[in-house]
């Protein structure tokens, strides 16, 4: 949520090139995955519902549909129990997995979506909010 707060509503729109998504797009995507794994854990399906603007097209409706969808997968996960976590399910590809590496594939993801929103907005010249509250300068310098 820090890099929410960073990004001002005028590059909610703003992507590096036609083919890529936008920052909107990114927010909306990463609410959007936590739906989709969710319904791997619950149906063993992979079902991806988009990340239009229908999801939010300013930073409050973003992030309202980025938090209602992390409560969906939090309590998703506590109903489903720690049973499932050796339970096997299909990955994209067609391969047998433990659900345990999906799960583990979550914040894979979303770190993956983070740095890439860190570059749009270094790209606009808006620093990105530093994961520990500091620069490695100025851990350098403790």
């Amino acid at each position: 949520m820090q890099y929410l707060k960073a990004i001002p509503n005028e590059l909610l729109d703003w992507k590096p090139s036609e083919d890529k998504f936008s920052t909107g797009d990114l927010l909306r995507h990463i609410a959007s995955s936590r739906l989709m794994f969710l319904g791997i854990f619950e149906h063993g399906s992979w079902t991806y519902t988009g990340h239009d603007t229908g999801k939010g097209s300013s930073l409050e409706d973003i992030s309202n549909y980025l938090e209602a969808c992390q409560i969906k997968l939090t309590e998703g996960l506590l109903q489903v129990g720690n049973d499932l976590l050796t339970k096997k399910v299909l990955t994209l590809h067609g391969h047998e997995v433990s659900v345990w590496r999906i799960l583990m594939a979550i914040p894979e993801h979303e770190i993956h979506h983070r740095g890439q929103i860190s570059t749009y907005l270094q790209m606009n010249k808006i620093e990105p909010p530093q994961i520990f509250g500091l620069k490695i300068e100025q851990v350098k310098t403790l």
